[in-house]
């Protein structure tokens, strides 16, 4: 049998692409906690000379915050006049750094000046959200950990058909850090493109669990993670038409902390 190699290049179709994103979190550290939020975002591509590309990236979502506390309020404002994000990123997909950095902290600037004036002390709050944008390092590193930018971003340069390779993506674990999860992907040739699954299967690394055994002193135990991710490729519309991401860490027993996120 002769191998098909896929190739699941980022590149997208001229015009806007659109996904809608659906975003499950659970924590089960004693008080069992759960979220759930939905978006939709918005990505166009222009492609540079020196074959490097510009992605416009829009956020909105479907539904306002709730405004039980003012602070969260805030912070939710701040954050979701951010977008759009122009980035640059390499003929992969690759995340290079951002593109026009200064035009969107001066967009980000516009769409917050009248915030003074509704919320009390959110120039406090709006000072100290700036000064984490304009450093354009920190600023994206922590952008970066939200998983819909985890899954946007993350394409593997090849796999073959039949075939597994190694591949690894970078999670944020809410609260205690990021864990480099290594596993293995491969591929499904479809007549319209095709399908790529990758699993990861590891110990959390030592200074994860150092910081999951501080913070959760009663529950210790030998923690586990398990990251499974789907991926459709559609050839001729030039872009995944679902990515799926599942997240678990376990205790050895039972699942601590979940993030499912879906994006079609």
């Amino acid at each position: 049998m002769v191998e098909t190699r896929v190739k699941p290049f980022q590149k997208y179709a001229l015009g806007t692409h659109d996904y809608h994103v659906e975003n499950a979190f659970e924590i089960q550290f004693g008080e069992a906690k759960g979220f759930y939020s939905s978006f939709r975002i918005t990505l166009q591509e222009k492609e540079n000379e020196d074959h490097t590309k510009n992605w416009l990236i829009e956020k909105v979502d479907d539904s306002s915050f709730p405004s039980e506390n003012k602070f969260m309020e805030i912070l939710y404002i701040l954050e979701q006049s951010s977008y759009p994000l122009e980035i640059k990123v390499d003929e992969k997909g690759s995340f290079l750094g951002a593109a026009n950095h200064q035009g969107n902290i001066e967009s980000w600037k516009l769409k917050t000046a009248g915030l003074q004036e509704k919320y009390q002390n959110a120039e406090v709050f709006k000072n100290q959200y700036l000064a984490a944008f304009e450093d354009e390092a920190v600023f994206y590193k922590n952008k970066l950990k939200e998983p819909f930018w985890n899954l946007l971003l993350f394409a593997p340069y090849y796999v073959d058909n039949g075939g597994e390779n190694p591949e690894s993506i970078v999670w944020n674990i809410k609260g205690i850090g990021d864990v480099e999860c290594s596993g293995v992907i491969r591929a499904e040739q479809r007549d319209y493109g095709f399908n790529a699954f990758f699993i990861s299967e590891i110990k959390v690394p030592k200074t994860i669990q150092e910081e999951l055994d501080k913070k959760y002193l009663y529950q210790a135990g030998q923690y586990q993670v398990k990251l499974s991710i789907e991926m459709e490729y559609n050839s001729r519309k030039k872009q995944y038409s679902k990515k799926k991401a599942d997240f678990i860490l376990s205790d050895g027993e039972k699942t601590v902390y979940r993030e499912t996120i879906t994006m079609t």
